[in-house]
């Protein structure tokens, strides 16, 4: 039995202005679920978005709220990689409506890959890479 990514969870400050980069991203996702924070609204909105085998748990907390674990109330991720075999069409969506892509890309840099980054519409990073060799030493090498 092997292992994958089944989700990520992240707090967002808006699911809607999440959502707009996300749908834009990911075409084959959907919303999958929705609901209140712990059963209470004053205290935020949670929405699960992907595939029936993999989504993100977005979260939106109302803020100033107190939460009984604090680490769902604080930004603490960086950025979130996803492999794709299609980046240029990603690329291409994601300046079709208006994102841009971070200084941080490294397109036609590597002999093995291409990653490119982007901002959200609520500041959250994502990178997005296509490798260009099935080799693992090739596909993780850090020195080229």
């Amino acid at each position: 039995m092997g292992m994958h990514l089944e989700h990520a969870n992240i707090t967002v400050k808006s699911i809607d202005l999440a959502l707009e980069f996300l749908s834009v991203a990911f075409p084959d996702f959907r919303r999958r679920g929705q609901g209140a924070m712990f059963g209470d609204a004053s205290l935020g909105h949670w929405l699960h978005f992907g595939t029936d085998q993999t989504y993100l748990a977005l979260q939106e907390v109302t803020s100033g709220v107190p939460l009984l674990e604090r680490r769902y109330n604080d930004v603490g991720v960086n950025h979130i990689g996803f492999v794709t075999d299609e980046i240029y069409d990603l690329i291409k969506r994601l300046k079709a409506a208006g994102f841009e892509m971070s200084d941080a890309s490294s397109m036609g840099q590597h002999p093995y890959r291409e990653r490119a980054y982007f901002y959200d519409g609520c500041g959250f990073e994502w990178e997005f890479v296509q490798y260009l060799s099935e080799q693992t030493s090739e596909r993780n090498d850090y020195e080229t």
